[in-house]
């Protein structure tokens, strides 16, 4: 997932060791930066929306400044870096596990120690799996056949009673 992510927006990856500051300073001073002008006093904010608004603007009042040393303020550096920079992607990531399976006799897809329903119509079929953290999305040629929540158990099955009444109706009659 993570090498996708890097091919996807052209990133060279480049490691810092765990536990070990001193192979990455700038980003550690960054940190201990904000930690002491804008977390000290401890902040106190009703909502997590509210507390990066706060974040944003402080970050915002910063790009104001000017280094020591440096003619330009950190905003006006910050636009020409960006000036600089290539384009994103017309697309983004799709930060998923991507995984093929088979569809049962009983319309299920396995994936990750669970089964989940698709439409009785795809049985027997090859079929792409989606996981995201929240959803899973299973596909069938270049269409979405069905989508549920993620189910983090494990031997569980997942099911929409929708996906089998062409199978209920038929019994019917």
């Amino acid at each position: 997932l993570f090498s996708g992510f890097l091919s996807h927006y052209l990133i060279r990856d480049r490691y810092g060791r765990p536990g070990k500051g001193n192979d990455k300073g700038n980003v550690e001073g960054l940190v201990g930066y904000a930690r002491r002008n804008f977390m000290v006093p401890i902040p106190q904010f009703a909502t997590w929306d509210a507390f990066n608004a706060f974040l944003e603007e402080q970050c915002r009042k910063r790009q104001r400044d000017k280094l020591r040393g440096e003619s330009e303020t950190i905003g006006e550096r910050l636009q020409r870096d960006l000036a600089a920079m290539r384009p994103l992607p017309a697309s983004p990531f799709d930060a998923c596990d991507q995984a093929s399976a088979r569809v049962t006799a009983q319309s299920l897809v396995r994936y990750k120690t669970n089964d989940y329903s698709v439409p009785v119509a795809y049985g027997h079929q090859d079929v792409w799996v989606r996981g995201y953290v929240n959803e899973v999305v299973i596909g069938c040629r270049g269409e979405i056949i069905a989508r549920h929540p993620r189910c983090w158990e494990r031997e569980d099955v997942v099911f929409d009673p929708v996906h089998y009444l062409p199978l209920i109706e038929q019994k019917i009659n």
